[in-house]
């Protein structure tokens, strides 16, 4: 996948606020997603549980990794020069929980299957 730079500030007041939206959403989704995604992966491992989510849990994992790698696209697209500096700082921190969280949370699903 080819990734085009984007200088920010040569965009219009428009397109600036479209990769920013992107990027706010994908962050935040994703941080939910993959908080979501660990809740329900301990939910299964309650000894006797009666609903199964297995498969919910893997869907919430994969959709938060790709929302992760989708906000780490654009903030290196767009150099990271989206919003404040502490906007900035606080995507970085939600991407990288994102991803670090999925990922690690994919690992565990597939080596503590559920019961």
């Amino acid at each position: 996948m080819k990734v085009a730079f984007v200088d920010t500030s040569t965009l219009t007041r428009e397109e600036y606020w479209k990769f920013f939206q992107k990027l706010i959403i994908t962050a935040d989704s994703g941080t939910t997603l993959a908080t979501m995604g660990w809740v329900v992966f301990w939910l299964d491992h309650i000894p006797g549980h009666v609903i199964h989510l297995h498969f919910i849990t893997a869907f919430l994992l994969l959709g938060a990794m790709y929302l992760g790698f989708r906000g780490a696209q654009i903030m290196i697209q767009t150099g990271n020069r989206l919003g404040t500096s502490s906007d900035r700082f606080f995507h970085i921190i939600k991407i990288a929980y994102t991803l670090v969280s999925s990922i690690s949370g994919i690992f565990a699903y597939l080596k503590f299957t559920p019961v």
